[in-house]
């Protein structure tokens, strides 16, 4: 009895060893090795990623693995339902790992320390659960951003009632990591001057909530700190700030290419009307400026 009873403490402990989640040594090892194939192939673009990731599969580990195999084939399915909708806590969790081991590993001033490590203390912390939807949703940045290369989204509409979402805050958090893949190069095109090309861009772009993306202007909730690779800022600063960039960027190659008419409807029906979002942009003056021309 007294033989059974220390076999079951054991097992016991094996599996509840971390406070976050429930997950068993071999699970939590075989996720080590995944976050650190992950940071050697963070595009996942090896044409044997897919057969690579298999090796890891378990029952634990099935999603994440899953994932990371739909982004490795570059395919639209990413913005299905199924892998748009809110991960389970514990999965949440999981992905949160695989980036502390890709940031420990990519760290150009510290020697990295053991990856195991990293993954037991990242499984013991309580780490605000905004941090671990916004991971998830930035994970999938390389395959989105990839697709739309070459890829007409225009008929595809991204419905964020739709995703087990539970608030504003989230919504935002998939709509702005969204954004952030699909409009990059909004940025890079306005750089370049190569207004046409933007265009073409923007009429491939997805609809969100049924219409285009810049109706977009729910972000009435509280602002947050936000950790990045190595510092903390203000997660509005960082991602509204890249949207008020995008839709000027649109703004401009759209007065360009088709006239000031169409650039004024961009202009009306997005968050370039809202001054409580302005101080969250780098370009807070000229948008007061712009504000007061159209008022």
């Amino acid at each position: 009895m007294k033989k059974t009873y220390c076999l079951i403490l054991v097992l016991f402990t094996s599996i509840y060893t971390y406070s976050q989640i429930e997950i068993n040594d071999s699970d939590l090892n075989k996720l080590v090795e995944i976050g650190e194939y992950y940071s050697k192939n963070v595009m996942l673009t090896e044409k044997s990623a897919i057969e690579d990731l298999e090796r890891y599969r378990t029952e634990k580990l099935n999603t994440i693995v899953n994932v990371l195999q739909i982004q490795s084939k570059q395919s639209i399915e990413i913005l299905d339902k199924k892998y748009l909708s809110r991960p389970n806590y514990d999965d949440l969790v999981l992905w949160y790992v695989i980036r502390e081991i890709h940031y420990n590993l990519t760290d150009d001033e510290n020697e990295p320390r053991a990856s195991i490590e990293i993954a037991r203390e990242t499984v013991k912390k309580k780490i605000d659960e905004r941090w671990l939807l916004d991971n998830y949703y930035h994970r999938l940045y390389g395959a989105v951003a990839m697709i739309f290369n070459s890829t007409d989204l225009s008929e595809h509409n991204i419905e964020l009632d739709n995703y087990g979402l539970k608030s504003d805050t989230e919504k935002a958090i998939v709509f702005l990591n969204l954004m952030d893949a699909l409009g990059t190069r909004f940025r890079v095109l306005q750089m370049m001057k190569n207004y046409k090309k933007l265009m073409d861009f923007a009429s491939r772009m997805p609809k969100f909530n049924g219409k285009e993306y810049y109706y977009y202007t729910d972000f009435q909730y509280e602002d947050f700190e936000w950790i990045g690779h190595k510092k903390i800022e203000m997660f509005n600063e960082r991602h509204l700030g890249l949207l008020y960039e995008i839709i000027l960027a649109h703004m401009n190659a759209e007065s360009t290419v088709n006239g000031k008419k169409e650039a004024l409807q961009i202009y009306r029906n997005s968050i370039m009307t809202k001054p409580a979002y302005f101080k969250y942009s780098s370009l807070e003056p000229d948008l007061k400026k712009l504000y007061r021309k159209n008022k």
